[in-house]
């Protein structure tokens, strides 16, 4: 059966089930979001960008689609929300991904990988210098494997793969937690 489309409340564009984040409101007409998507009642959505979750706050947004006044919480809510939630599941995905063989670690493994056509994408850390990024780039469009950014720091990657120091360059191999790894990772992109 094929997943239903949900329309951005914001841009009003068709989005599928894993490019929306859902809205729900809660018995005291606040709004919360329903990150594993799994809560009962009428949901809204709004796609994974930052200039879509900016504009939720605007007044009526949620109103209009839950058709009744919404009780929206302070501070950068939902996009200091979604980057935090972002950062985390990077984070528990890439200790899983590494447990489970789908994700090495380590420069000068990951560029013996590259030489053996192992990775489906490489990933830097949010720090990684312009000279790192610049070589990893090269490397990325000569075996055309895709080059994503992390939103964590590479002491940050370290610490989520369970290995002491920085780790500024990973290489995801093939297996349902890469994949999902993959999909995160897209998503922190979208929220810079």
């Amino acid at each position: 059966m094929a997943d239903a489309a949900r329309t951005c409340v914001v841009c009003r564009r068709s989005v599928g089930r894993d490019e929306a984040i859902r809205f729900v409101l809660g018995p005291d007409g606040a709004a919360a979001v329903d990150w594993r998507r799994k809560l009962p009642g009428r949901g809204a959505n709004a796609c994974w960008s930052r200039s879509c979750l900016e504009q939720v706050r605007q007044q009526g947004r949620l109103g209009r689609s839950f058709k009744t006044a919404v009780r929206l919480p302070d501070g950068d809510w939902p996009l200091g929300d979604a980057r935090r939630w972002n950062a985390r599941r990077q984070g528990e995905l890439a200790g899983l991904a590494l447990r489970a063989g789908q994700l090495k670690a380590g420069g000068n493994l990951v560029d013996r990988l590259v030489k053996r056509d192992w990775p489906t994408a490489l990933v830097l850390s949010a720090d990684a210098g312009e000279t790192v990024a610049g070589d990893w780039r090269r490397k990325a469009r000569g075996k055309e494997i895709p080059l994503l950014t992390s939103v964590l720091t590479s002491e940050e990657l370290g610490a989520a793969l369970g290995r002491p120091g920085p780790r500024s360059v990973l290489a995801l191999g093939h297996g349902p937690l890469a994949g999902t790894l993959c999909v995160e990772l897209k998503r922190g992109l979208a929220l810079l």
